[in-house]
């Protein structure tokens, strides 16, 4: 599995369940999300290789699933912030189940408001060890 696999895994994880896909830095997320739900995926980082010609790599992923937010939700976050959470625990399950994933590990889900663009926005940042299979 390499880089554009993950992405199109993730991608997979999360537009059943109504989210866009984008990726990239996160300070080019302002420019680059245009709809919400949306699911940001910050460039994913290389942390272990075990075996050069064929092993795993582990990634450390954070991803974030993002709602428009209006003034009573940014008041009230508590049931956004509910449904989203929901949301990135079925994706993380669908991503775990796919080709090439060994194992999911670490998961961190972080409340967020206001952080990501200058939309407005509410949201989850779930980091977590992605470890996957690779062979060149």
């Amino acid at each position: 599995m390499n880089r554009t696999s993950i992405f199109t895994a993730l991608r997979s994880a999360v537009e059943p369940l109504g989210y866009s896909f984008a990726t990239g830095d996160p300070t080019a997320a302002t420019a680059l999300i245009r709809n919400y739900p949306t699911a940001w995926l910050d460039t994913p980082v290389a942390v272990a290789v075990e075996g050069l010609d064929e092993g795993t790599i582990s990634y450390r992923i954070s991803l974030r699933l993002l709602h428009r937010a209006d003034r009573d939700a940014i008041l009230c976050p508590e049931t956004v912030w509910d449904s989203v959470e929901n949301d990135t625990l079925v994706a993380l399950r669908t991503l775990s189940l796919s080709r090439g994933v060994i194992a999911l590990d670490a998961i961190k889900m972080t409340p967020t408001a206001l952080q990501t663009t200058n939309h407005g926005e509410l949201g989850i940042v779930a980091t977590f060890t992605l470890k996957v299979e690779h062979c060149i």
